[in-house]
């Protein structure tokens, strides 16, 4: 249950359908706002504090926003929000209606997919049920590194200096907890700027007597 199948079953929902989420292990959920505050600006803050800190307060905090959501099969991961940000770059689910139609039982939720059947699927816990359609919203892994040369990787900014010599930037792999978007912006500025100082330099030296 990652943000794209949370806002499909939403969506879903909405429109008349009953959908199931299968959720496959534990998952963070926030709200799209924190007391009238953008969860991003939110995310923005805890950089003011240790990482362990703000990962022992959010559930509590969360607890007060969503409710307890482990009675409807929506339990949180053992690492902390920041934690799992910070080394599996897993951003967490920001709720933006899901919620409530679990609540309302107008969108279930299943376990882990144990195998697809000829009418649906059967769950890790047992359970048979039938579906008209299966969407899988997995995720996926970047394999950029399968055509770099070994040691180089993108840094925050995007810019790295060995990549940038080969003229290869890497814009939008960087996970942080303010936000997807607002990184990429930050490093799409941090490319332009860093091609702009090779290709001044690259002038001045073009322009050097010889």
């Amino acid at each position: 249950m990652g943000n794209t199948g949370a806002e499909i079953a939403l969506d879903l929902a909405e429109a008349g359908a009953r959908p199931t989420i299968s959720v496959r292990g534990g998952v963070h959920i926030v709200p799209r706002e924190l007391f009238g505050v953008p969860i991003q600006m939110v995310g923005m803050a805890t950089r003011l504090g240790p990482q362990r800190i703000n990962d022992a307060l959010f559930p509590v905090i969360l607890n007060l926003v969503l409710g307890r959501l482990e009675k409807f099969g929506l339990r949180r991961p053992k690492q902390g929000l920041l934690q799992q940000i910070a080394l599996a770059s897993r951003i967490p689910v920001i709720d933006v209606g899901t919620i409530g139609k679990i609540r309302e039982g107008a969108i279930k939720v299943a376990p882990d997919i144990a195998e697809i059947s000829e009418r649906g699927a059967c769950f890790a816990d047992g359970r048979n049920s039938e579906f008209d359609a299966i969407l899988f919203a997995t995720g996926y892994r970047p394999g950029y590194a399968r055509f770099l040369e070994p040691g180089i990787e993108p840094g925050p900014s995007g810019v790295n200096a060995r990549a940038s010599d080969l003229g290869l930037y890497l814009v939008g792999f960087h996970n942080a907890v303010t936000g997807l978007l607002r990184e990429i912006g930050i490093e799409a500025q941090a490319v332009a700027d860093d091609i702009r100082q090779r290709q001044n330099r690259k002038k001045a030296t073009e322009t050097l007597p010889v």
